[in-house]
């Protein structure tokens, strides 16, 4: 005689509330809330060399320019 094989374990997702097979949970969410909080990462890390684009963004930053708070209507 042969043993049943038992239904794999379920967890309910903490985010939605559904039950989920507890050995196809991600960081302890279902698959679908775990790709809606960005947990599944699907993209490849290339590297780079040189600036990026925040560095780019803060050298900005030095030049005159508007920035909102500088305008001549906003000063009543």
């Amino acid at each position: 005689m042969t043993v049943p094989e038992r239904p794999p374990a379920l967890r309910r997702c903490p985010r939605c509330g559904h039950p989920t097979r507890a050995d196809r949970m991600i960081k302890g969410f279902g698959r679908d809330c775990a790709a809606q909080l960005g947990l599944t990462g699907r993209s490849v890390d290339t590297g780079h060399e040189g600036p990026d684009l925040l560095d780019l963004l803060a050298s900005d930053e030095d030049q005159d320019a508007c920035d909102g708070w500088d305008r001549p209507a906003d000063r009543a």
